[in-house]
């Protein structure tokens, strides 16, 4: 199962990270659960790499994969 962290992009271009919601696709081969989410933008600067805006400019709704790496695991 994929998860993927919510994103919001302002109007201005600021973006902001929703840490406390988490989205569970189902079905990590298909990509139909996150179909509207096409144009990727390279994150720097964030715990997630690329995100997945809805909108290719202006204000949207993003997803970027949460990045899962055992490197990460807390208390290690």
């Amino acid at each position: 199962m994929a998860k993927y962290v919510p994103y919001v992009r302002t109007e201005h271009g600021y973006i902001e990270r929703r840490s406390y919601a988490v989205f569970n696709s189902p079905d990590s081969s298909s990509s139909s659960s996150v179909a509207p989410y096409i144009h990727e933008e390279q994150l720097v600067g964030w715990p997630e790499s690329k995100v997945y805006w809805a909108a290719k400019a202006g204000p949207s709704v993003g997803l970027a994969p949460l990045d899962l790496c055992p490197d990460r695991v807390p208390g290690r």
